[in-house]
């Protein structure tokens, strides 16, 4: 690894801001010398549409921490890389990208994050919304959350998915820092409760789980409020939000019980639903205390 620390250290000492490609084709040759490892997890369609090597995060990761430092001096020279790296070099250029972002975002946060909601825009896969909203957008949210909590509260409603998804993983994930803001984040997954996207879905119940790990009481109130839900949209979120807590989590969640049982009873609910809200009754019967 001492090797790629030198060669990356080499290409930034040769970057020149109005030739990105340069420093970003050297960057490709630089990951390309690791093994790549399996990428199963990104369907094959998806991955014919940009370039999926599938390079081992942690490389990645070392490479794009190390830009970061450089770049968070130096926003607007290093912005044509981080760019560039989004733009035209694949799965493996875009996790480069999101540290390097991430690092100018603590910097400059007014200009980046309109960047960042740009780029995110073009996401083709569920990894590229993830490290981007993690690495790229999540730092300033959990340094001044007071601030920019707010600022980003309104593309939750936004008409790209990947925007969507992006926010409200970051959202999600703020509790997990700061415990004291696990009710208000929760609450904002309700904006997202019945979108009908399952990329986005998947998000939502996410950002329900975590939530839990940061206070379970706001998220046992919250799906309280909303089994049975009045959109049938929810349902899935709902269920899985249940079969995916975590076990020691569980526990907590057993009061829902009877209004799972009883919306699983419901004759108005279809038969797929109901196999999803019966799989969700069976884990909470499951849980010490019954």
């Amino acid at each position: 690894m001492s090797d790629l620390v030198e060669q990356v250290a080499q290409i930034l000492n040769d970057y020149t801001p109005i030739q990105p490609e340069v420093a970003a084709d050297a960057l490709r040759t630089a990951w390309l010398q690791f093994e790549p490892k399996s990428i199963a997890g990104i369907k094959a369609e998806l991955r014919e549409q940009q370039e999926t090597v599938g390079i081992p995060v942690p490389v990645l990761k070392d490479i794009g921490v190390q830009i970061g430092k450089a770049a968070r001096k130096r926003v607007d020279d290093y912005t044509p890389l981080a760019r560039q790296l989004w733009d035209a070099y694949g799965r493996e250029g875009r996790v480069v990208a999101v540290y390097v972002l991430g690092a100018m975002e603590l910097t400059a946060p007014e200009s980046m994050i309109p960047l960042i909601i740009e780029l995110c825009r073009t996401c083709i896969t569920w990894e590229d919304a993830d490290q981007l909203a993690m690495n790229a957008l999540e730092p300033i949210v959990r340094k001044q959350p007071d601030r920019w909590l707010t600022a980003i509260e309104p593309w939750l409603t936004d008409e790209n998915k990947w925007v969507r998804r992006a926010v409200i993983t970051v959202i999600a994930r703020l509790p997990m820092k700061h415990k004291d803001y696990t009710a208000r984040c929760v609450a904002l997954t309700e904006r997202l409760l019945n979108d009908a996207d399952m990329d986005v879905k998947k998000a939502v119940s996410f950002a329900i789980r975590i939530g839990a790990r940061g206070d379970p009481a706001p998220v046992r109130d919250f799906l309280a409020a909303h089994v049975p839900p009045n959109d049938p949209a929810a349902t899935w979120v709902l269920c899985d939000a249940i079969r995916s807590m975590a076990t020691t989590l569980l526990p907590e969640f057993v009061p829902l019980l009877p209004r799972y049982t009883e919306w699983a009873a419901d004759p108005t609910v279809s038969a797929k639903d109901r196999r999803s809200i019966e799989s969700a009754v069976q884990i909470l019967s499951q849980r010490p205390g019954l």
